[in-house]
């Protein structure tokens, strides 16, 4: 049995076995609550003290390490190993790609913050210094996006 957020991940394949089910549980009981707490603004950060943004900066880049490590332990622990071979069902496969890309998305992101918090950088489209956060690339509309 799985949720509506996983399901997806199912379509036209073999459902999540109980083993991938409760690694993917696992997982996301470590990882609750890490991105939304990465998901902050330059505005939101800079005119507040130095030292509260340096904190709160170091904090989150040890939730995104933590983030990191609990994916890396995903990987091992959604491995299917038998007899005959050791691969990942095309479900965890599914859903090993959509986290690591939302790890990396948010990795960016909080770099990119970091940057132009740290550095006092502007990243307007006419007079910025340093460029756009982007995560995304739109080839329908010619562009880089910030959205997902």
């Amino acid at each position: 049995m799985t949720d509506d957020h996983l399901s997806h991940h199912e379509l036209d394949t073999e459902p999540f076995t109980a083993s991938e089910l409760q690694a993917i549980m696992a997982y996301r009981a470590e990882v609750d609550g890490i991105p939304d707490a990465l998901d902050m603004t330059a505005d939101e950060l800079k005119g507040r003290q130095e030292t509260i943004v340096r904190a709160l900066l170091a904090e989150s880049a040890g939730a995104l390490n933590h983030w990191y490590l609990t994916l890396d332990t995903a990987l091992a622990n959604l491995l299917t190993c038998t007899t005959e071979s050791t691969r990942y069902s095309t479900a965890a496969a599914r859903f090993l790609k959509a986290e690591a890309a939302a790890y990396h998305r948010t990795r960016q992101h909080f770099e990119h913050i970091t940057t132009v918090v740290l550095l006092g950088l502007n990243t307007c489209p006419i007079e910025g210094n340093y460029p756009k956060d982007t995560n995304t690339l739109n080839l329908a509309m010619q562009t880089l996006d910030t959205t997902e």
